[in-house]
């Protein structure tokens, strides 16, 4: 499906090009076969380009058993994992569209967003992040109609659910695909989520342009091999790893970060040059890693807006440049380089691009002070889902507000975010909906309100006003909300790998 900009006059995509995402992995594997593209803890193959587009095409003929109808919503939950991004692969090529869920999601969560964008099917993991996810998509589309299958990777997959291991067993079970028009790559490739549940939809182009500058602050070529640690189910993780990885051709390692000796174990596997962290966790997990300078040319701080406003902490890694990534929500992303360890990469006001480019994106700051973006690199449009589900906060001329406020020295032209997110809370890399809290409070029935702190790790957490109970975040749990809606005393242990 293509959809009709909102603004009768978008900016011009400057990378716009023909090719799908999965149209440059089939490029890639004609160009390099034997080049490594994917490494990860058992992958099934070797991990050659061309091994990657045979992977590709059988899980694109289990998804076309399906026979779901062209453009159908898949709902897919899978963190930073090597399985995640090539079903993202096989579904493009099955002419079905991704909708990206947070590994820390649950039940209500989950639900909400399949509904909201009329999802036919979800694909995910028996078992991540501690929890039973493919039990609980069972539990999901057992409550909405409209779920007809489930996949899954993993031993042991409920019953009704089509296990996805096997596609890599029998190497004659390739979908060949389907025609596609010319414009193929405007059609809509993605939805991922804003606070809320907000389907943000992206076309292949739109990915492509939000990915273009992080990977040229970070220097990213064919030579180079990524380690990339942000959840794919975000606008963060897809056009900091995923993207990035098939424009480039480079080798890629997807790793859903714990803690610094499996990071450290990642790195070396794949003799890293490149690696992509979360920000407010990048010096902590490169302090753990205990990482020599070795082949690092670039390292990736991921800042959640307005996170990264203070001084900056060195990374640690000697010789390696520093590129700050900031994520607005789901509406945008940008990157540049430091050119001061102790100063984080300014974000720039009005409309930039790389240079020799027409613009990617636009900032633009209120008298009032509120934040507005626009662009190539932003959404384009609503997704035309259930009539009832928010849509993204589209102003009258094509600009999104975000949400923020932003401190504008024009002569400089830069801007500095600042404040909160309205009605949103950032914990880790999820965005929850302040409005979803008071629901969970309500539905677990708490002794007091969930508030908010601030937390170094995550950002902010929330706290129980009226003393802290881990009953009541059972309660919270068993309701089926996410682990970032527990209070702080209680999801320490439990909820690191989700949040």
């Amino acid at each position: 499906m293509r959809l009709t900009p909102f603004a009768p006059d978008p900016m011009p995509n400057p990378v716009a090009g023909r090719l799908t995402l999965d149209g440059v992995l089939e490029l890639n594997a004609r160009r390099n076969p034997d080049g490594r593209a994917l490494a990860g803890d058992g992958l099934p193959f070797a991990g050659s380009w061309r091994d990657v587009d045979q992977a590709t095409s059988a899980l694109a003929a289990i998804f076309a058993s399906w026979r779901l109808g062209e453009d159908a919503l898949v709902g897919v939950q899978f963190g930073s994992s090597w399985q995640g991004a090539l079903v993202c692969l096989g579904l493009w090529r099955a002419g079905l569209v991704p909708a990206m869920l947070p590994l820390g999601w649950r039940r209500f969560e989950i639900a909400r967003a399949l509904l909201s964008v009329g999802a036919s099917a979800m694909v995910t993991m028996t078992r991540a992040a501690g929890a039973p996810l493919a039990e609980i998509a069972c539990e999901v589309a057992w409550g909405l109609e409209g779920v007809r299958f489930i996949g899954c990777f993993g031993d042991a997959a409920p019953d009704g659910v089509t296990p996805l291991d096997a596609a890599f067993s029998d190497p004659d079970a390739l979908w060949e695909g389907r025609e596609r028009p010319e414009d193929a790559a405007d059609h809509v490739a993605v939805i991922t989520f804003e606070a809320g549940g907000v389907p943000v939809p992206r076309s292949h182009n739109e990915l492509v342009a939000a990915a273009l500058t992080p990977l040229l602050a970070a220097r990213l070529s064919e030579e180079a091999a990524l380690v990339s640690t942000l959840d794919l189910a975000g606008l963060a993780g897809l056009g900091t790893g995923l993207a990035p990885w098939l424009t480039t051709g480079a080798t890629v390692l997807f790793h859903q970060a714990s803690d610094g000796p499996a990071l450290a174990a990642a790195v070396r596997e794949v003799e890293a040059t490149h690696l992509t962290l979360p920000g407010r966790a990048a010096d902590r997990l490169i302090a753990e890693c205990g990482l020599d300078a070795g082949r690092l040319q670039a390292v990736t701080a991921v800042w959640r807006a307005p996170d990264g406003r203070g001084p900056a902490k060195p990374l640690g890694v000697e010789g390696a440049a520093v590129v700050d990534a900031v994520a607005i929500g789901e509406l945008g992303l940008l990157a540049g380089a430091r050119t001061n360890e102790a100063l984080h990469a300014p974000l720039p006001l009005g409309a930039s691009g790389p240079e020799g480019l027409a613009p990617l994106i636009d900032l633009r700051v209120l008298p009032d002070g509120r934040l507005f973006i626009r662009g190539p690199a932003c959404p384009q449009a609503a997704f035309p889902g259930d009539p009832g589900a928010p849509t993204p906060p589209f102003g009258a001329d094509g600009y999104l507000d975000t949400g923020l406020t932003g401190i504008a020295d024009r002569v400089v032209g830069r801007v500095l975010p600042g404040g909160r997110r309205r009605g949103v809370a950032q914990i880790g890399g999820l965005a929850v909906s302040l409005g979803d809290a008071e629901m969970a409070a309500r539905v677990a029935s708490l002794p007091g309100k969930l508030e908010t702190q601030e937390d170094a790790l995550f950002g902010t957490r929330f706290v129980l006003g009226a003393g802290e109970d881990g009953a009541a975040a059972d309660a919270i749990a068993a309701a089926g909300f996410s682990p970032a809606l527990l209070p702080a005393s209680a999801v320490r242990g439990r909820a690191r790998g989700a949040a």
